[in-house]
């Protein structure tokens, strides 16, 4: 039960990808047309995983540079549904927005959606993920020699532009409406 009046936020949608649907559920007049009864919840239909990023203004543009540069394999990975990342609308739009606090909200949100918990966790556990996340895989992890190493810098890895680390939330989604193109 809601106390109080909701707290809408408003997100600009960033980097979209998804891919096509396997099936499209029916829909009447835009909606899914579902018998519910009021006691047993609906069946999940796919698992949405969100990270939240709290990031400085002034680092926006390097956050959103180091994502628009990532090299991206979700559409590889099976059971990928969508991915967005979404920028918070800091421009008051009414409808009881109030004004954004970036010590206690997240300035960024990233969505992925997949098919079901078990494909995230596969591709958590994979190869893909620690790829994306600037581990090496696994084949190349260790037994380096010393003689490949002598006159390479160690790379370091990149500052984070965030002001504390990712907040994830997941989700199970129930009355996915797409269409055929995708999300």
């Amino acid at each position: 039960i809601l106390a109080g009046a909701p707290r809408p936020a408003f997100y600009d949608g960033l980097l979209l990808q998804s891919v096509a649907p396997d099936t499209v559920p029916e829909t009447v007049d835009g909606w899914r047309n579902v018998e519910a009864d009021g006691l047993v919840t609906l069946p999940a239909e796919c698992f949405v995983a969100c990270n939240q990023f709290f990031v400085p203004s002034e680092n926006s543009a390097a956050f959103e540079k180091r994502w628009a540069d990532r090299e991206s394999k979700l559409k590889k990975c099976d059971g990928f549904v969508a991915f967005s990342m979404m920028r918070r609308d800091t421009g008051d739009k009414g409808h009881g927005s109030v004004p954004m606090d970036e010590a206690t909200e997240p300035s960024y949100l990233s969505t992925t959606i997949w098919k079901d918990r078990a494909s995230f966790d596969n591709w958590r556990d994979g190869t893909a993920f620690a790829k994306a996340h600037g581990a090496k895989p696994p084949a190349e992890q260790g037994g380096e020699k010393l003689s490949d190493l002598r006159g390479a810098k160690p790379s370091k890895p990149p500052q984070p532009l965030w002001a504390q680390p990712p907040k994830p939330i997941f989700y199970e989604g129930t009355l996915v409406i797409s269409k055929p193109e995708g999300a």
